[in-house]
């Protein structure tokens, strides 16, 4: 039993503290319908993972389920570039970003930046790929694709999962563990 506890204490240990540093910067969006099928992104960038503010990023739309961009969005202190999909080449779309002052800093996250659309597909729109990139160098320094719910942190599981513990451990000193 002491092993297992130790083990136990170990693991959650490792789960709540250890895998929260294990992040990415993400895009998240919330999805509004305009028209049958007319859409809106609305976009929030997070920096959770780079140590330099973020200077750059580009969204890409797929050609074949993309049509009629807008930037519908006004966000001060960016340049933005939207470039509309092509099928007949065929290539992807693209809202770039390009930050005129600081950027977004390490930890910081900030919204504001919306575009509409014609969306040929099913249901909801599909998530996007997209980069940030290092506009000294144009190397790619982070990439993923956007998210429209909300993804729990590692951290929140680790949590749980000690307190769960502490239920287990409680319930065997209060004699109902057998």
């Amino acid at each position: 039993m002491k092993m297992f506890r130790k083990f136990l204490t170990k693991f959650l240990f490792l789960l709540s503290f250890g895998v929260t540093c294990a992040q990415a910067t993400t895009l998240s969006y919330s999805t509004t319908q305009l028209g049958e099928h007319r859409w809106r992104y609305d976009y929030t960038i997070h920096n959770d993972s780079l140590s330099q503010s973020l200077q750059e990023f580009t969204i890409y739309f797929n050609e074949k389920m993309f049509a009629n961009l807008v930037d519908e969005s006004t966000v001060a202190g960016w340049d933005l570039l939207l470039i509309q999909p092509d099928s007949g080449i065929p290539a992807a779309g693209f809202l770039d970003g390009l930050a005129l002052g600081e950027g977004i800093a390490a930890g910081a996250s900030l919204a504001g930046f919306s575009v509409s659309f014609d969306y040929a597909g099913l249901g909801l729109p599909e998530r996007q790929p997209f980069s940030i990139v290092d506009p000294a160098t144009f190397v790619e320094i982070d990439s993923g694709l956007t998210d429209s719910a909300a993804i729990p942190l590692p951290g929140t599981l680790g949590l749980v999962g000690l307190g769960l513990a502490a239920g287990v451990l409680q319930r065997r000193r209060n004699g109902g563990a057998r």
